[in-house]
């Protein structure tokens, strides 16, 4: 009996020290997983702002991300806008990858008219030209939003066009060589004879055009000594478009401005269409769409693969037709989303549709698409610019019903699609009470006896008709 109290003893006397020492390893144990995790965690290229951003947004390049932390669209965006931040960084690019919490540092986004998360804004300083302060040109804070899909490539490449000069200066024949060969989207040129360029009208009309769209297209310049001899111009300074492997001439004689033309030849032979560029896109011409996908598009086993490789030889052949190409503009639709917004039904893939943005009317050709052709895209093409062919759609007001009916019944349906339980109780318990408040409204019964209404008129007569009653003699 006392062997076994003594150990009981002994026990109590180390439970303390083994207790220390369990606490002694985990914390060994947590520290080295800290160690870790600090020596492979990779610095953060996306500065932190606050309220004080408003007196530094003037200088320098700014791309920022304003956003709220309970955003869940933000914080999808966080680890993209991490990347666009370590991207810009590699390439020495002077804008500066921020962010700013618009729910901690309220007066900067109240001052900056932030209304929506997440929001992004490129600031740029860009020159006002003939304006002198204090004996230097005078630079002004503008930004540019950046609109559309938020992709990686597409903020990088947005950032590194507004950082560049506005008109790029292309100093040799190899040079623009190169640019032909790298450079997948149309970029326009400006070719003079002279050193002095900023002399020219052209030169300056074109400015302005590259100082609205540089966010868009690339712009540059060059000595007519230095363009290929491939290339004959009739006339110098002249503007050249280079997209698709050949080269186009801004002839004015044609009819137009500088502006509309550029407007109208800075999409590549058939560009992808979307939400955000399909009113620029259709801005000049029809769009003659081709409802594919992205992944079966290059695959010419199947039908999607043929179907688009018919529509781009198409595309080729309306494009050497001067009145054609004057009329139409190609591109392609990843999935049919924006088809069925267009003609407010279902349309299957693969399928052609010639859509007018301005006045939202659309023609569809009926044909079934193991039946198209080039030829008979080219001549359903020719049969709508005779008028041959009747529209649909437009913007009357029956038919904007309809497209308010369409857009209503397409979001509940996603909505009951991707989330069922919590969009039945979303709307089944405000039905729920609607009903009963409308069942109590129904089953009330409002009518209401004549006893009830004159009791005591009955009774005065009554009294009345037992007083005068005749005494009997």
């Amino acid at each position: 009996m006392d062997v076994g109290m003594e150990k009981l003893r002994k026990l109590k006397q180390l439970h303390p020290v083994a207790c220390l020492r369990s606490l002694t390893f985990v914390l060994l144990v947590f520290r080295c997983f800290v160690d870790e995790a600090g020596a492979t965690s990779v610095p953060s290229q996306v500065i932190d702002l606050n309220d004080k951003f408003l007196q530094v947004k003037h200088e320098g390049l700014w791309f920022v991300e304003f956003y709220a932390p309970w955003c869940a669209h933000c914080k999808r965006l966080m680890p993209i806008w991490e990347h666009v931040g370590h991207a810009l960084a590699d390439r020495s690019s002077p804008v500066k990858v921020a962010k700013l919490d618009c729910t901690r540092y309220t007066t900067a986004a109240s001052a900056l008219n932030i209304r929506g998360y997440p929001t992004i804004i490129l600031y740029v300083l860009q020159p006002v030209i003939g304006t002198q302060l204090r004996g230097q040109q005078s630079r002004l804070s503008c930004f540019e939003r950046l609109l559309g899909e938020r992709k990686k490539d597409a903020m990088i490449d947005f950032a590194l066009k507004a950082a560049g000069p506005v008109v790029g200066l292309i100093g040799s024949t190899l040079q623009l060589s190169q640019l032909r060969h790298s450079t997948k989207e149309p970029f326009f040129v400006f070719v003079d004879s002279i050193d002095e360029v900023d002399t020219s009208p052209l030169y300056t009309e074109y400015k302005g055009i590259a100082e609205r769209l540089f966010s868009a297209s690339h712009f540059y310049r060059i000595p007519a000594g230095l363009l290929p001899q491939t290339i004959k111009l009739e006339h110098v300074p002249s503007v050249i478009v280079f997209k698709d492997d050949t080269f186009m001439v801004f002839n004015p004689q044609n009819g137009g401005n500088l502006s509309d033309w550029i407007s109208a030849e800075r999409w590549s032979l058939m560009p992808l269409v979307t939400a955000s560029n399909v009113k620029d896109v259709g801005a000049m011409r029809l769009l003659v769409l081709s409802v594919i996908n992205m992944i079966e598009r290059r695959n010419l086993s199947t039908q999607v693969g043929r179907f688009h490789s018919i529509m781009v030889k198409a595309a080729g052949t309306v494009r050497k037709d001067q009145r054609l190409s004057n009329i139409y503009q190609f591109g392609w639709l990843d999935g049919n989303e924006m088809a069925n917004s267009i003609v407010l039904g279902t349309v299957d893939q693969p399928e052609v549709l010639v859509f007018n943005v301005s006045s939202y009317e659309y023609y569809m050709s009926g044909d079934a698409s193991t039946e198209i052709t080039e030829r008979s895209v080219i001549s359903f093409l020719e049969r709508i610019a005779a008028g041959d062919v009747q529209s649909m759609g437009g913007r009357s007001i029956i038919q904007q019903i309809k497209r308010v009916i369409y857009e209503v019944s397409t979001i509940v349906y996603e909505m009951f699609r991707a989330q069922p339980l919590l969009t039945m109780c979303l709307f089944g318990v405000p039905l729920a009470f609607l009903s009963l408040i409308t069942y109590c409204i129904c089953s009330t019964d409002f009518t209401v006896d004549r006893e009830e209404v004159y009791p005591e008129e009955e009774d005065d007569d009554t009294d009345l008709s037992g007083c005068f009653q005749p005494n009997s003699i």
